[in-house]
């Protein structure tokens, strides 16, 4: 697949099944990359590379979901020629759902089944602050205590510079984007971290209005990172919803 949107970082032509994974806010492909080596053979990891990141940090990053989905839409042969399954972490689990969402729409094929981790379901509200557009000190000390982006990074002026745009949309979808509650035809498994206090029990429940089945939540020790915190955890976790599939 020669396209900058996809990452596939081991391809595999002969795969059963493929694996898309999306990032959280400010986050790339690095995030899953190591996973390649760890998921059943019949998978292929595919990894979504947005606009403002990696190979594509020249390019404007997206401020609205819309505008996310979009891309994604108009390489909708793609994304559904083989049985898939959606992964996000965070603003990724809202994309995926928005993405199957206008699927469904289409009458396209959907995804065999959602991965949504560390995310509120998408249609209920925020009770946070906003935060991509405070004055720039402001918005750093946030990052900070967000504890998702490196402190070498945030400590870097001149890295900062090139990716404070990046962060800045990122967080703009995160925070004003509001889903519809629909239930999608599609299983759901949520994963949540034990500490993650920005996510309540009715946050994390409403993925149930979402979905026609029953959903499964894998819960983790760690906080809103446990993604990177227990990836070995959660790589167990993803296979076991992959093989069932298999």
């Amino acid at each position: 697949m020669n396209n900058k949107l996809f990452v596939i970082p081991k391809p595999n032509p002969n795969a059963k099944l493929r694996l898309f994974c999306f990032p959280y806010a400010g986050g790339s492909p690095a995030i899953y990359m190591p996973w390649s080596n760890e998921l059943h053979p019949d998978v292929e990891l595919v990894l979504l590379q947005f606009p403002g990141r990696g190979a594509r940090m020249g390019e404007a990053a997206h401020v609205d979901m819309q505008r996310k989905v979009d891309e994604l839409l108009a390489h909708q042969v793609f994304l559904t020629e083989k049985p898939y399954v959606l992964m996000g972490h965070s603003l990724g689990s809202r994309v995926i759902f928005e993405t199957t969402k206008h699927l469904a729409k289409r009458n396209a094929p959907l995804p065999r089944h959602l991965i949504a981790s560390g995310s509120r379901a998408p249609h209920t509200s925020s009770d946070k602050e906003r935060i991509h557009n405070l004055p720039h000190d402001a918005f750093v000390a946030e990052l900070y205590k967000l504890n998702g982006t490196p402190k070498e990074l945030l400590e870097h002026k001149e890295l900062m510079e090139l990716l404070l745009p990046l962060l800045r949309a990122d967080f703009q979808i995160a925070e004003c984007y509001q889903g519809e509650a629909i239930a999608l035809p599609c299983p759901i498994t949520v994963f949540h971290g034990y500490d993650d206090s920005d996510i309540s029990s009715e946050q994390l429940h409403g993925w149930q209005d979402l979905s026609d089945h029953t959903i499964d939540i894998h819960y983790f020790h760690g906080d809103h990172f446990f993604i990177n915190q227990c990836r070995d955890e959660v790589i167990r976790a993803v296979n076991q919803v992959l093989s069932k599939i298999l």
